[in-house]
């Protein structure tokens, strides 16, 4: 089936097939191909069935690639890397339930364990009728279109009916929207640390300030070197992905754009954040430092008057009944007297 010649000799119009980890719904001529962690077996059945080039797939198998396109011979590649968590995005993902349209994240819970932003490579192989998707399961839009295409004829008109550009734009305009899921996460997440501080910052804040930011870099590692990639197929670099459908790639690159910058907004705050919290911390710590420091210059001549009359020679006044009473009168005055200095000269 190199180029995809042979797809309608292998499978019946708008029927499902399921071999290995590989997935495949058929409406006429187009095939919609899910492969979700491509081991061995996979790689190999999609090199001598679909043709696909060997150092495409081991870009996949070794995850060594940035985002790029390419086109070779019968189908063009288009590699991407977006941005998930490392824990299931909804929990109904072991269900098998599918969420097409995507459905908003839940708001974070106060009880929620941090979660980190992990990059998921997804390859997408275009060709004539075919659209070949290669990924690892964490990005759930693919499987929930994949879903969506099962249930009806319908749904798989929809999808598939205009075309395999069509339906790789649609799914990568469904991964996307989700980074906007993300990105929503990481909002909540920030907001939720600024009420923190606000009543009383703790170690789990601090912990929460490091992981946000740490996200956020992640995320806007990975937006980053998409933008370019759209851009080129807005302007109609690409002839095989472009044609009709070259004005819907700048509905996708608008996207990328808007999240580009609510995560440079995101990252200016959580900066802003982690500063005013560090100059809350140095200030608690000076005030903790300038108590100790008062304390210690009233105590210091206190501890050398004792000092001196503790050790066991023939000192002024030792043979003076009175004068420990004396000497404590002094220290007394002393310790007040310092107070009073400190006091009007505002330290304490």
């Amino acid at each position: 089936m190199k180029g995809g010649s042979g797809v309608d000799k292998l499978y019946k119009r708008s029927t499902i097939i399921y071999s290995m980890n590989i997935q495949t719904v058929t409406f006429h001529n187009m095939s919609f191909v899910n492969v979700t962690k491509p081991g061995e077996l996979e790689i190999k059945y999609l090199k001598n069935n679909f043709g696909f080039s060997a150092l495409h797939l081991d870009d996949y198998t070794n995850k060594t690639q940035t985002p790029k396109i390419e086109t070779f011979k019968n189908y063009t590649l288009v590699v991407l890397d977006l941005p998930c968590f490392n824990s299931a995005l909804l929990n109904d993902q072991d269900n098998g339930k599918a969420h097409f349209p995507p459905v908003p994240f839940p708001q974070f819970k106060e009880t929620e364990k941090r979660r980190r932003i992990i990059s998921s490579q997804v390859d997408f192989f275009v060709g004539k009728d075919y659209v070949v998707i290669l990924h690892d399961g964490n990005l759930l839009p693919v499987s929930d279109m994949f879903a969506y295409c099962q249930k009806t004829l319908r749904n798989r008109e929809e999808l598939m009916g205009e075309g395999s550009v069509f339906l790789a734009y649609k799914i990568i305009d469904a991964l996307v929207d989700m980074s906007f899921l993300v990105i929503n996460e990481l909002s909540t997440m920030i907001d939720k640390i600024d009420k923190e501080l606000e009543k009383k910052p703790s170690q789990r804040t601090l912990e929460d300030i490091s992981t946000t930011r740490r996200n956020i870099v992640v995320f806007h590692t990975m937006i980053k070197p998409v933008l370019p990639l759209f851009k080129e197929l807005e302007d109609g670099k690409h002839d095989d992905l472009n044609g009709p459908m070259q004005p819907f790639w700048g509905n996708i690159l608008d996207h990328l754009r808007k999240i580009m910058d609510r995560v440079e907004d995101n990252q200016e705050l959580i900066g802003g954040i982690s500063e005013s919290n560090e100059s809350l911390l140095s200030a608690h710590s000076n005030q903790i430092i300038k108590v100790l420091t008062i304390f210690s210059a009233i105590i210091l001549p206190l501890n050398l008057l004792a000092s001196i009359y503790g050790m066991n020679l023939n000192l002024p006044f030792a043979d003076d009944h009175f004068f420990f009473w004396k000497l404590m009168l002094i220290m007394i005055f002393t310790t007040m007297a310092m107070l009073v200095v400190f006091i009007f000269k505002k330290w304490f």
